[in-house]
């Protein structure tokens, strides 16, 4: 992996460890009305771009077309799952437990994409599991109330399988198209379908409450950093790797979320970093050092 990867994962992982931190100040807007403003956000500055730009989107294959719709549904049901699990618990907890993906991931990509998971891959995804539970077992002085934190828990792993669909798809996509595009694509997608649930939800289970409206301006204010910074700025960056990088290193790289989550939690909320998080933060640390040489998919990057 060069220093550019390098300096790609690093921007990326900053920005999605600010994730749970924006989403906890929007503290009066439900998980479906977060996840909505959080796409819809990055689609219309996605598309104000291409537009001003002049930017034409090139012919996108059928097949890929139908992929990045079932990455966009595992995109939209990633996020409602995760940010109800952040209701119900920890920050370092929620965080650490949705992405265990690599376990996910390493068996998906051996099942469907036929892959062969290095040694160092296996020991990786290993040790990364290992750091993760090791944080989420260890956090003490929760902001919130966490009597529930088993459902939280729950929904944070259900978060983890989604989004390790929606890393599989972007790796088999991102071989044909271009990182702008798919972003384009898959983020209004993704802003689409989850419009269309929270119309749905709003007449269901939200009985009729707005999911739009009504909302303090911190909440506004937070969501759109939240668009901006952790999907523009975080996913995008991932998105963009994933076409030079195995998909199983990705998402043990991603589990750099858990310390810089468990550090902004720390500084915002209070939430302490015990000695247990710490020793499962240096698992994580070790993890993606001993898995970066064999990450690579391709050896030059021409993107």
């Amino acid at each position: 992996m060069n220093l550019r990867m390098a300096f790609v994962l690093i921007i990326g992982i900053i920005s999605i460890s600010l994730s749970a931190i924006f989403i906890r100040m929007c503290s009066d807007m439900p998980s479906l009305s977060i996840a909505v403003f959080r796409l819809a956000i990055a689609s219309v500055i996605l598309i104000s771009i291409a537009f001003f730009k002049k930017i034409r989107l090139k012919a996108i294959e059928k097949r890929d077309l139908l992929l990045m719709v079932l990455g966009g549904f595992f995109l939209a049901f990633h996020l409602i799952s995760w940010i109800t699990s952040l209701k119900f618990t920890s920050v370092a907890n929620s965080v650490a437990l949705v992405t265990t993906n690599p376990i996910f991931v390493g068996f998906f990509s051996v099942f469907f994409l036929k892959n062969k998971l290095e040694k160092e891959i296996v020991l990786g995804i290993i040790l990364s599991v290992l750091g993760s539970f090791l944080i989420s077992r260890g956090y003490s002085g929760a902001s919130i109330e966490t009597t529930n934190h088993v459902l939280g828990d729950m929904l944070a792993i259900l978060g983890a399988i989604f989004a390790s669909g929606y890393i599989l798809v972007g790796s088999i996509v991102r071989e044909r198209v271009e990182t702008f595009e798919y972003i384009l694509v898959i983020y209004t997608i993704t802003s689409v379908i989850l419009i269309a649930i929270s119309f749905f939800g709003s007449f269901t289970f939200m009985k009729g409450h707005n999911v739009f409206t009504g909302f303090s301006t911190k909440s506004y204010l937070f969501v759109f950093l939240l668009a901006v910074v952790s999907q523009l700025l975080g996913h995008t960056s991932f998105n963009y790797v994933l076409k030079f990088l195995k998909p199983d290193f990705v998402a043990i790289t991603i589990l750099g979320e858990p310390i810089g989550a468990s550090i902004f939690a720390y500084i915002v909320f209070g939430e302490k970093v015990s000695l247990i998080q710490m020793t499962g933060m240096f698992f994580i640390f070790l993890a993606v050092v001993i898995s970066s040489n064999k990450g690579n998919r391709i050896e030059e990057v021409l993107d």
